[in-house]
């Protein structure tokens, strides 16, 4: 009896664990999306969006229809990070509409709340600095109610995470790690993010690193693709510093 009872565990674990993959791996649309070139292909995308863009529109038109969409959008209940991937490509869409760069990032605490909030500002501002999750960040640590999340200086509470629009870039990833909080992100960055290339951080960042939970978030497609169309529409009209 005992034997027949631990392999009726041992089956409901597994089926329970094999269902988590198979929703994890749903959420991940071909990598190869995500890697856009040129301003033709972007616009594309947005064409092939339920947006309601056309090829001819303007960009300000393009970036209501998206606004109008997003606004709308209700997350999908199947995907457990959808409200965190809405919200980032809300704050994402809210730079790309004052001329900056395409990225938002949210601080969620230990019971999922979000507690705050922010944008990169770089081009608005002025400062290379200011990425989204540097900017969320510091903000966040000038606050009076940082201290109740803080351990000790900058150190946060444990499980504590920074949500981002896209994949956080080798500087973001070095600061969110020291923080202690954890990392998820809504698009895969294959050519620019921090996320596949750990193994090439000096040694002490990298152990640092490993002791950290650092995940693609589990978004449904939408959310994923519009992170990244956000993240590169400064294609539409060539806008940051020409190197």
């Amino acid at each position: 009896m005992k034997k027949i009872i631990f392999l009726a565990c041992l089956i409901s674990l597994v089926c329970t664990s094999l269902a988590q993959q198979s929703n994890t791996s749903s959420t991940k649309s071909d990598l190869s999306y995500f890697i856009t070139h040129t301003r033709e292909e972007l616009i594309g995308k947005l064409v092939d969006m339920p947006f309601g863009i056309n090829h001819g529109d303007p960009v300000d038109v393009m970036l209501d229809k998206i606004k109008t969409y997003l606004s709308a959008f209700d997350p999908d209940l199947d995907y457990s990070d959808d409200i965190y991937a809405k919200e980032t490509n809300m704050q994402a869409l809210k730079s790309v509409m004052q001329g900056g760069y395409g990225i938002g990032a949210v601080l969620i605490d230990q019971e999922g709340n979000i507690i705050a909030s922010a944008h990169n500002s770089q081009i608005q501002k002025r400062r290379s600095d200011l990425h989204a999750e540097m900017t969320l960040l510091t903000n966040f640590e000038k606050s009076r109610k940082s201290k109740k999340y803080m351990k000790s200086h900058y150190v946060y509470k444990p499980g504590m995470i920074v949500f981002s629009s896209t994949e956080p870039c080798p500087m973001c990833f070095i600061r969110i790690i020291t923080t202690g909080c954890n990392i998820k992100y809504c698009t895969p960055g294959p050519e620019d993010g921090m996320v596949s290339r750990v193994d090439y951080l000096p040694a002490y960042w990298r152990d640092l690193a490993k002791g950290r939970t650092v995940d693609l978030g589990d978004c449904s497609p939408e959310m994923q693709k519009l992170g990244h169309l956000l993240f590169y529409s400064y294609l539409l009209d060539n806008r940051g510093p020409q190197y």
